[in-house]
């Protein structure tokens, strides 16, 4: 080899430059060179892959022999990632066989141009989880973006047709978690539903049932299906709908609870269709009381009138927006737009008076510098929307904490509602108007979810939650009612494990003792059948009051902890009241968990998206809650 011939067939594509830089031939990109070229072998990987790794298959050699030309015409032919393909990259071929053009596949030989069937499966996967984490139409796998950024990030993976992924991999992947979930299932004893019906951008009805209930301690939320619901939204109609969905996940006989918004049919389909327990969203509730309470204060009509024009004025006119940011900047402000009262949105019209009293000062300011400006509010009326945050900001704090998924909250219902009639008692105000939008709100209130303390179902849960027990009751009463409950419940649980566990001799004296055979009958026959009965009876009625004594006596739990940490430390010593604490702690205290998937699943429902089939879209949403 000559004297001061570069080794590296990295040098084919580049040149030293005088300054100590190198240039790239085919891209003009300069680089520092400081003697080694790992960068420009990293560069030439990464940017021009095809061109570079030619010469790596057909290495070249230092004699002088005859040369094949990899023509541009060749070149061009195969994917790229790089726009700029040397036009005649000469490589040596002296006792060298030489690849057919032909065979020189995308990153190099043909033994390389293939992925394996794990690879593009796992990439496979990695689509569908974008297209349904993301809402994402079918149809991106045909768009040229989508299709050039999938080769950059890998040239060997093409990704599937459209009618591949609708038909093969979404239904497959759909299957396979479907599978994991049923598995999961069929370990649980007690589930509670949570279920809303929406309305997509298409005009069509849907119906999506979400299943809530505690695994291995860990409270879990699973959307389980979304149904095209046709025809009358009748009770019976929507019934029929629920009651297909509990059969094919095998849940009918699971179900605890049902919770959904107030409407009259939903309600009588779960309550008087398929007699479950139905219990009103809170949250729903909530907003209902506020609505109302809102309209009934006649005062406050005129001032919500002005505040809504200005909010619209200021929505609507671009000239007016610049000026409140303009002010905002010249006060050094925080830029903060108005909200808009949307009357399907939970508590938005407190959003839109609390937005109007924090920018106040600089919408003062942008009003009275507007050519034509809106009506504005005068003193008396900022007054009146002070007051007004006050005693509304309690509802929005309760609507907050209830609509998690990730800890018990049907527990809550009974504190929180006693919570927020003392705080509304002391909430002070200033203004007439706020004392009668108070007083409305804590008399629509007992009238709407005073009656939530003495249900069943709920003061279970609030008594079996470490947190609150009895003192979670405003009514010593109904405290007691709840202990009562839940003592029979537990001695009734006693009783089966008692029947269940009885032992052979014992269960055949109970058969013989039941056959009317006057063969089996003597003169003690009734009265051994009634000692057996009781001595089983004083047993479980016993133990459970010495287990329910043995919770009480425990010490509260924190308030901020969660329940079910304290229930998974103590259910050996307490089974019984464990089972119970799973049983109604997954009941969740609104409908919120499948409101959440309508308001996010709108985005399936444009113009892209509008072939979608209602299989399809059930498919996309069980595997966007669930993966």
């Amino acid at each position: 080899m000559r004297p001061g011939v570069k080794k590296s067939v990295v040098w084919r594509y580049f040149v030293k430059n005088a300054d100590k830089t190198v240039s790239c031939n085919m891209c003009k990109k300069q680089f520092k060179y400081f003697g080694g070229t790992s960068n420009l072998k990293q560069h030439l990987e990464r940017v021009h892959p095809i061109s570079y790794l030619q010469n790596e298959i057909i290495p070249s050699s230092d004699s002088s022999a005859d040369v094949v030309e990899v023509s541009k015409e060749n070149t061009e032919s195969q994917p790229c990632t790089s726009q700029a393909i040397v036009k005649d990259t000469m490589i040596n071929s002296k006792n060298v066989e030489v690849i057919p053009t032909k065979q020189l596949k995308l990153f190099g030989s043909k033994q390389q141009s293939n992925l394996s069937e794990k690879k593009v499966s796992e990439i496979d996967n990695a689509l569908i989880k974008m297209i349904t984490k993301d809402y994402q139409p079918l149809s991106v796998v045909e768009n040229a973006g989508f299709l050039e950024y999938s080769k950059a990030l890998q040239p060997l993976y093409t990704p599937p047709s459209r009618k591949k992924l609708t038909y093969d991999l979404l239904p497959k992947q759909y299957e396979e978690a479907t599978s994991t979930l049923i598995k999961i299932i069929n370990d649980v004893k007690y589930i509670s539903v949570t279920t809303d019906i929406w309305t997509s951008d298409s005009n069509k009805a849907y119906i999506t049932v979400t299943a809530h209930f505690i695994f291995k301690s860990v409270l879990r939320a699973h959307v389980l299906s979304t149904r095209e619901l046709p025809g009358s939204h009748t009770g019976e109609n929507i019934s029929l709908m629920l009651g297909d969905i509990f059969h094919h996940w095998k849940i009918e006989n699971k179900i605890i609870a049902v919770v959904s918004d107030n409407g009259a049919n939903i309600k009588s389909a779960i309550s008087n269709y398929l007699q479950i327990f139905h219990l009103p969203c809170v949250a729903h509730t909530l907003n209902l009381i506020v609505t109302k309470s809102l309209t009934d204060v006649a005062e406050l009509n005129d001032i919500l009138k002005k505040c809504r024009a200005l909010v619209n004025h200021f929505k609507h006119s671009s000239l007016a927006c610049d000026k409140l940011r303009s002010v905002q900047e010249q006060m050094g402000l925080p830029n903060l737009k108005v909200k808009q009262e949307v009357v399907t949105r939970w508590n938005s019209c407190f959003h839109m008076l609390q937005r109007l009293l924090e920018i106040k000062n600089p919408l003062c300011v942008a009003v009275a510098n507007l050519s034509k400006p809106p009506e504005f509010l005068n003193a008396d009326d900022w007054e009146v929307i002070n007051d007004c945050i006050k005693v509304l900001k309690q509802a929005d704090d309760i609507t907050r904490l209830l609509s998690s998924e990730n800890y018990p909250t049907v527990s809550l219902l009974i504190p929180i509602i006693r919570g927020i009639q003392f705080a509304l008692q002391n909430t002070t105000v200033v203004t007439n108007v706020g004392d009668s939008l108070k007083l409305k709100l804590l008399q629509t209130i007992h009238q709407r979810l005073g009656s939530f303390e003495s249900s069943k179902t709920i003061a279970k849960a609030t008594f079996l939650d470490p947190r609150f027990k009895k003192d979670g009751f405003g009514n010593e009463e109904n405290a007691n009612n709840a202990e009562k409950w839940v003592t029979d419940e537990i001695k009734l649980i006693l009783s089966k494990k008692t029947e269940s566990t009885a032992s052979p001799q014992l269960k055949t004296n109970s058969d013989q003792t039941n056959q009317p055979s006057t063969e089996n009958l003597n003169i003690w026959t009734h009265f051994d059948r009634k000692v057996s009965e009781k001595r089983h009876f004083s047993n479980s009625t016993t133990t459970a009051i010495i287990m329910i004594r043995q919770y009480l006596e425990l010490p509260l739990q924190e308030r901020n902890k969660d329940p079910l940490e304290f229930w998974t430390k103590h259910q050996i010593l307490l089974p019984e009241l464990y089972e119970l604490a799973v049983k109604y702690l997954c009941i969740p205290g609104t409908s919120v968990p499948s409101e959440r998937v309508f308001s996010k699943a709108g985005q399936l429902s444009n113009l892209r998206r509008s072939r979608l089939s209602p299989k399809n879209l059930d498919q996309i949403i069980f595997l966007n809650s669930n993966c």
